[in-house]
């Protein structure tokens, strides 16, 4: 495989995709998901850096249920197609999938996701692709995601059933709800540092 550091320049800040499956089970996704929610935390641990709440899991939980198990092989399809593209050196048993919900007010400022002290630490490897897929699109207002490209803000507009996959350490934030719930699927996967 390429060596992740002549890819980095060379490759979209993000793609956009469509997946059916994410739309047919949107629902699905919040209802079993959403059981477990519980408050969002943040690497610097700041309450005014984020407020939303969150169920995080791994590929190698040995309790997940198989409705779980077939998200995270969804995801994995995925982060697969698309490293086509990217052709980052990725470990696929290093998977992280969460939902989040934001209620009204809730937000998530200004970050990356690839937390590069803390998961390399941890795991020896660093998150090097991320996920979102908004899960009800037109059931909410505000809650806009914005990316950082070429030093300026773009807003993300999604339509139902949208993934967007981007390099993790691609900044991004979700703006303040305003109206009702926002409830997203985000994912990443790692790899062992860019060389």
């Amino acid at each position: 495989m390429a060596q992740d550091s002549k890819q980095l320049d060379r490759k979209p800040p993000y793609r956009r995709i469509k997946s059916d499956w994410f739309f047919r089970h949107a629902k699905q996704i919040i209802n079993e998901l959403g059981k477990n929610l519980t408050e969002g935390l943040t690497v610097s641990g700041r309450d005014e850096f984020r407020k939303s709440d969150v169920y995080l899991y791994d590929i190698w939980r040995l309790d997940l249920s198989d409705f779980k198990k077939v998200v995270v092989f969804k995801i994995k399809e995925i982060f697969i197609q698309e490293n086509k593209i990217y052709n980052y050196d990725l470990d696929y048993s290093t998977i992280n999938v969460q939902l989040a919900r934001y209620r009204v007010g809730e937000f998530y400022e200004w970050h990356s996701d690839d937390l590069v002290l803390n998961t390399y630490k941890k795991y020896n490897n660093i998150r090097k692709m991320s996920m979102s897929i908004p899960l009800n699109i037109g059931e909410f207002e505000g809650g806009d995601m914005e990316i950082m490209f070429m030093n300026k803000a773009k807003k993300i507009n999604f339509e139902q059933g949208n993934a967007l996959i981007f390099p993790s350490f691609i900044e991004h934030r979700v703006l303040p709800v305003t109206k009702n719930t926002r409830y997203s699927l985000v994912a990443w996967i790692s790899g062992p540092a860019w060389r």
